[in-house]
């Protein structure tokens, strides 16, 4: 293998894709900038849920041991309808013991990784929109483009890409559960598919109180009848599908307490040209239905150093990191896309036929390794049977070699021709 070429990498988004991507290449000798919009960048947003795969990601970037301590071991997902059916119910340890997801606050992992990057040499830029993609190629080797699902930076690669906006979200808080009342399930109760309730173990807040996030499913078009009917009316929704959640209730004094997500659905056949890729939300933004989104945007930052690390020219390089984030990607967004309506839609018919035979149906042998393959984060496709391999784990583990060198590309996969 030649010598590695190191590269003046300029990378558009400090959120968690970006970051970690930045860490990584710094250490790897590369020249680092990162380019961020806020004078004080943060990560807002509810608690995450980490799959085993983007701890396995975290490995990698040196912080697993710190997020495990600050964040909330998951071993069970359990979603009920009327009451008390089982529509989920999928245990970690069933696809291999010891396993689990972690409930974990945004800003526990954002400053793990600010800090990391600080480490690792990362010139950080912050306060300044990148909005000119021409001018921070002709200062870089290399623009990695991680600036979310409202990017305004992937149109101007020439890359074809889907953005739609989904017509549902979730209003959201995160609450103190000072008792860990929640233990280690992260329970959803659902109404059809027309409201839906979670609450998920979060560990640590950045201040140290031990917490939870609470998820409200909320169609887009009814936000502003919803904020219109008053704190009291959502609390009598909420405690008719879970009456025991007074205590999370009670610190929610007013609709304000209450923020409001929105999700974007991206889809890209390429993320690359020569001299430029699009990872994380910005890639392949999807609902949340899967809990994937943090996991395959660290996932895509492990890659992405892996491919620049194989001592070949750039454009191979990039190509291969489309080649192997690819099959990943596209799985889970379309899983996503296919999903989201037995959970948020209007429907009757799926979410009854959901609700009926979902968790029945989970138990045969493939289904049973479909959705935990799916859970964790390491299906590649609806057919294929080989998980991906995840970094950082015991060579038992790992089916294939993580990141496989692709030495050429079929022509035209950089533009695509469709989304």
């Amino acid at each position: 293998m030649s010598a590695v070429p190191r590269y003046s990498i300029a990378i558009a988004g400090a959120g968690f894709a970006g970051l970690s991507s930045a860490v990584l290449l710094a250490r790897a000798g590369h020249r680092v900038t990162l380019f961020d919009k806020f004078e004080t960048p943060a990560s807002f947003g509810a608690g995450i849920l980490v799959q085993p795969s983007g701890l396995a990601a975290m490995r990698v970037l040196g912080i697993e041991k710190e997020m495990l301590e600050r964040g909330a071991r998951v071993d069970h997902l359990l979603g009920k309808a009327w009451g008390f059916w089982p529509v989920v119910n999928v245990r970690y340890d069933r696809w291999q013991k010891g396993s689990h997801g972690l409930g974990l606050h945004r800003g526990v992992l954002f400053n793990a990784l600010w800090r990391q990057a600080q480490s690792a040499g990362v010139q950080t830029i912050t306060g300044e929109h990148v909005r000119d993609l021409s001018a921070l190629q002709a200062r870089h080797d290399l623009v990695v483009i991680a600036d979310g699902c409202r990017s305004s930076l992937r149109v101007q690669t020439g890359l074809a890409c889907s953005d739609r906006v989904y017509p549902w979200g979730a209003f959201w808080a995160v609450l103190r559960d000072p008792e860990g009342a929640y233990g280690t399930t992260l329970t959803q109760w659902f109404r059809g598919s027309r409201q839906m309730l979670g609450i998920m173990p979060t560990g640590l807040s950045p201040s140290g109180h031990k917490v939870v996030s609470l998820f409200w499913s909320l169609r887009a078009d009814r936000l502003e009848a919803f904020r219109h009917a008053g704190i009291d009316a959502f609390k009598a929704s909420v405690q008719k599908l879970n009456p025991h959640c007074e205590p999370l209730l009670a610190q929610i004094q007013s609709m304000d307490d209450l923020k409001w997500a929105r999700y974007h659905d991206v889809v890209m056949p390429s993320y690359n040209t020569d001299r430029c890729v699009v990872i994380g939300d910005a890639a392949h933004a999807t609902s949340p239905q899967l809990g994937q989104g943090t996991n395959l945007a660290l996932l895509d930052a492990v890659a992405l150093a892996h491919c620049l690390g194989q001592g070949v020219p750039l454009g191979t390089a990039l190509d291969t990191y489309t080649a192997v984030r690819r099959p990943h990607l596209h799985f889970y967004g379309d899983a996503s896309r296919r999903l989201t309506p037995l959970f948020q839609s209007d429907q009757w018919m799926l979410p009854l036929m959901r609700t009926l035979f979902m968790n029945a149906g989970s138990s045969a042998p493939f289904f049973a390794t479909l959705t935990r393959q799916t859970l964790v984060g390491v299906r590649q496709g609806w057919k294929s049977a080989e998980p991906l391999a995840m970094p950082g784990l015991p060579a038992v583990m790992a089916v294939q070699t993580p990141y496989p060198e692709v030495a050429s590309h079929p022509p035209g996969t950089r533009t695509g021709a469709g989304a």
